[in-house]
């Protein structure tokens, strides 16, 4: 904004309304046709016109046809001459092409949005080509689903961001890198705990994820110390599809004393990451986001009722380990991934 910008108003004479409006539309017509170049280049044409004629605008201009420039006279001249009036008009069509939605595939889409707000196009494709092919009607691409989400406005979830609590300090190192899953055999746990604030307090959760087959756990724990690691170890251990043979973790002070000793009491090699460095631990972290993303944004309300909300966390666990399609599986389940690989198992075995 210039200096003198202020001073300029107050010394710009005070107009009527009439001489304000013939000015305001004066200067836009102005500034339309000084930010069009084809507006410039017929106002040029037609200034050659009204100064040689057509025979002049023909040698000048060989390839502008006749009707053209005629045309463009007579949208000029019926405008008063306003600059304006040479700006190209929108070729757009007044009918356009509708995408038809068929109402059960709709209601489809929206349901699943409803209920996991942050399932994308490409995993709700996956239960639209079931149920099309079950209805027998014509399925719907990717890229319709979400045109069909986005102009029909089904975004559900409340929060997009979320407070990422700081690691605590880390007083062992052990890997360096995160696991290359070429060079790991299922069973191989990555844990973690975070916390989620919520109405001035925190809430403490143990996660932990068997990062071949993405298979995860989760739990609300009254605070994060070895005796809740431990128990949470002990269930996965029950629990888990495959037999786990490792387990890693980053050096927070619930992953010692009891947890330790549950560990060598199951005979698991305990690999510890270096501090501050997540991305040791890139499987379980990102499985912590997901949870907050996915679950906790949608139910953290029932953060007051300790029962309801185990309910439906134990509902959403289900649905992620048996349901929810893994981009990074193929878009199969955990649950799939880990019958698809018992079969392929058995079938060498019987060779």
């Amino acid at each position: 904004m210039p200096a003198d910008f202020h001073h300029v108003c107050y010394t710009f004479p005070k107009l009527d309304r009439s001489l304000y409006r013939s000015y305001m539309t004066t200067l836009q017509t102005v500034l339309g046709f000084d930010t069009s170049n084809k507006t410039k280049f017929r106002f040029h044409v037609l200034s050659v016109f009204y100064q040689v004629g057509w025979k002049g605008v023909r040698l000048s201009f060989p390839n502008l046809a006749r009707p053209t420039l005629y045309r463009w006279k007579k949208t000029y001249e019926d405008s008063g001459k306003k600059l304006n009036s040479l700006i190209p008009k929108s070729t757009r069509p007044h009918q356009t092409r509708m995408m038809q939605v068929s109402l059960p595939v709709f209601s489809l889409i929206k349901t699943l949005r409803e209920e996991y707000p942050r399932m994308g196009k490409a995993k709700i494709k996956l239960f639209v080509d079931a149920f099309c092919q079950k209805e027998g009607i014509l399925t719907f691409s990717e890229s319709k689903i979400g045109k069909v989400i986005k102009r029909n406005n089904l975004f559900y979830a409340g929060k997009t961001q979320c407070k990422r609590s700081k690691s605590g300090k880390a007083l062992r190192q052990r890997i360096k890198l995160c696991p290359n899953l070429k060079e790991i055999k299922p069973g191989y746990l990555q844990l973690d705990g975070f916390k989620f604030y919520y109405l001035q307090r925190y809430y403490y959760f143990l996660t932990a994820v068997e990062i071949v087959s993405r298979q995860a756990w989760v739990r609300l724990i009254p605070r994060l110390n070895s005796k809740h690691a431990q128990a949470f170890l002990k269930d996965i251990l029950a629990t888990s599809h495959y037999p786990i043979h490792t387990i890693q973790t980053d050096n927070g002070s619930e992953f010692k004393k009891y947890f330790e000793k549950a560990a060598k009491e199951a005979k698991l090699t305990h690999l510890f990451s270096y501090p501050k460095h997540p991305k040791t631990q890139g499987f379980v972290e990102r499985f912590n986001w997901t949870v907050q993303d996915e679950f906790l944004f949608s139910f953290e309300d029932l953060l007051l009722h300790p029962e309801d909300f185990h309910e439906e966390l134990v509902k959403w666990m289900v649905y992620y380990n048996q349901v929810r399609p893994h981009q990074a599986l193929g878009y199969l389940t955990p649950y799939q991934y880990y019958l698809k690989d018992t079969k392929k198992e058995d079938c060498l075995k019987s060779m």
